[in-house]
């Protein structure tokens, strides 16, 4: 039985970190690891940097490990110093690869023959990629793009260079390719999940967030539990777990966060980069208790839910906007093929990257489907079929306000956020396209949200500010309309302040966790589809009862939560089958406010 039930806890080991080690200093190392977070594996590492573990220290380190208990798989990172006469001139960085020169694919045919020789498994560190632009690389580009090239290159590497190597040093070898998390940059680097799943035996995946206003890494920490859950469907089964580091995690809940939100996606590993680095180090600490608690809640919840977002392979444009929207209390669930099973689907500019996007949405809408898409999509799909399903036109206006409406207040007028905003001005033709909620400038205002109707389904258009880091200051009566257009494939919302996510399981199974950096203010509410008898606290058990239960239309209940920023919080619903002889409805709303208002 390992430290826990839902998945392992893993730390990768560095070539830097175990060269010179003893057994003496292991022992006293690995009793600091088993008392904060426990250790079920380790990845060993052979070479990194130039540096080569000598094959007997090697061996004890393998021993050491395998005769502690714990299982133990070898590590790769590719990278080497200038090897070669002329190497020097290559700009390449971080020590990574130019993979077109000849000197430097022999030697890392070597480092993998070496690795494969002692593992019968072993993970690719994520500094696999290459943004070499030396002439021997521009020859081979010829005339295509560097993304294009570069994902070609890796590909024919790692099938001749690692795999191949590999497999004939040690046929019982698995390789696993491990993804960074800068996810938006994929292919400009040479990563290429949609094509490398095939050839490699498993993937892995960098949930590393860190600082996000300071670092040059913009990614928002939703992107910890989201880009899981993306490779999760590139390689159903496949993904062997998320990786995080300690840099840049200050305040130290920083790290926190990327273990608990690596925790939530459900993987099968949770590896903490790296030994040297988290040895006697604070940030390890609660760690142990954090997850003990997360893994004891998920033997109580089924399978993550969320609402599609589609985000096909090698797409660029509103980069992480799915990643701000889930910090704003969304659960979504990024998917790189069309859902076309799902109920609904929220699509950013990254779905253009689709030749086929709009015959797809076109017949997913007209058969009752809901799409919501973002002010990106929307412009970029006019002129390729989106004037069928909406009235919206784009004549390159902008508007800027820090002033709000929804519509349909009981009493007519205005909230405000604290920083002015700037959004695209969607023009549209009344009672065709109708606003939900708008932006007030002057004695004008311009919609935010809108809404279409086509065939049986309705488009929602989602206008997004030019700062997505000022979504998380809308006020709550804006969010509440965004989030509620979210509520067919996860029957509930949340309504309140934002950077508070929701996380959604089967088994009617929801987690909420407030971010530790967040400006979180005022009561958050949980709003869920039918008439429920309760909401169970499943950390202490208690029932709390309904604050409010809507019975016009589709039914809905409300309750008030209490949550404390950085403490993640797990509930069930609870249902009575039958209420007052009506049986209980959680079927699909047809409208985003159709319940629990």
């Amino acid at each position: 039985m390992g430290c826990y039930q839902n998945f392992k806890s893993v730390i990768y080991c560095t070539a830097q970190n175990m060269v010179n080690i003893t057994r003496e200093a292991l022992e006293e190392q690995l009793a600091f690891f088993r008392r904060y977070c426990g250790v079920d594996k380790v990845y060993l590492e052979p070479y990194r940097d130039g540096l080569m573990i000598p094959e007997e220290q090697l061996n004890m380190l393998i021993s050491f490990f395998r005769g502690e208990g714990i299982e133990v798989s070898g590590a790769l990172t590719t990278t080497c110093e200038d090897l070669s006469e002329g190497d020097q001139f290559k700009q390449r960085m971080g020590g990574t690869y130019c993979y077109s020169n000849e000197t430097m694919r022999q030697w890392l045919v070597k480092t993998v023959r070496y690795t494969a020789r002692h593992f019968d498994e072993f993970i690719i560190d994520d500094w696999f990629f290459t943004t070499c632009t030396c002439q021997e690389c521009r020859d081979k580009k010829g005339s295509r793009s560097w993304a294009d090239f570069r994902r070609d290159l890796l590909l024919e590497v790692s099938e001749n260079l690692i795999l191949k190597p590999a497999k004939e040093e040690n046929p019982n070898c698995k390789v696993i390719i491990k993804y960074p998390n800068w996810s938006e940059a994929y292919q400009e680097s040479g990563y290429d999940p949609d094509r490398q799943r095939k050839f490699f035996d498993l993937i892995y995946t960098g949930t590393e967030t860190r600082d996000t206003a300071h670092t040059d890494q913009h990614l928002p920490k939703y992107c910890s539990w989201s880009l899981m859950r993306l490779m999760e469907h590139y390689a159903p089964g496949r993904n062997g777990g998320g990786w995080f580091d300690p840099y840049g995690c200050s305040p130290m809940e920083l790290y926190s966060e990327q273990a608990m939100l690596t925790a939530l996606s459900r993987p099968r590993e949770i590896c903490q980069f790296c030994w040297g680095s988290l040895y006697k180090n604070r940030v390890v600490t609660p760690i142990g208790l954090q997850l003990e608690f997360i893994d004891k809640m998920l033997s109580q919840a089924g399978d993550c839910l969320g609402v599609p977002c589609y985000l096909p392979p090698n797409a660029q444009g509103e980069d992480h906007l799915e990643d701000f929207l889930g910090m704003l209390g969304i659960p979504l669930e990024p998917v790189p093929e069309f859902p076309t099973a799902s109920k609904s689907v929220f699509l950013t500019v990254q779905a253009l990257e689709d030749p086929e996007i709009m015959p797809k949405l076109t017949a997913f809408v007209a058969a009752g489907g809901r799409a919501i898409a973002s002010s990106g999509f929307a412009i970029g799909a006019l002129g390729k079929g989106f004037e069928e399903l909406s009235s919206i036109r784009y004549r390159g206006r902008r508007f800027t306000t820090k002033e709000f409406i929804e519509d349909g207040m009981m009493a007519p007028g205005s909230v405000f956020s604290r920083h002015e905003m700037t959004f695209p001005l969607l023009e549209h033709r009344n009672n065709t396209s109708w606003a939900l909620a708008k932006g007030v400038c002057g004695e004008e205002n311009y919609p935010l949200v809108l809404r279409d109707s086509y065939g049986r389904g309705q488009v929602y258009t989602l206008a997004v500010p030019d700062e997505y880091g000022y979504l998380y200051d809308l006020p709550a009566e804006v969010l509440r309309v965004i989030r509620a257009l979210f509520n067919l494939d996860v029957p509930a919302y949340l309504e309140g302040p934002s950077q508070v996510s929701l996380f959604a399981y089967e088994k009617d199974v929801f987690a909420l966790y407030p971010y530790v950096s967040g400006l979180t203010r005022g009561r958050t509410r949980l709003v869920v589809r039918g008439v429920a008898d309760a909401l169970v606290d499943l950390r202490t058990g208690m029932r709390m009862l309904p604050s409010q239960v809507n019975r016009f239309g589709e039914a809905g209940t409300t309750f008030q939560l209490m949550l404390q920023q950085g403490d993640v919080s797990f509930y069930r619903v609870e249902w009575n089958a039958e209420r007052e002889g009506t049986p209980v409805k959680r079927g699909v709303a047809s409208a985003p406010h159709d319940f629990g208002v």
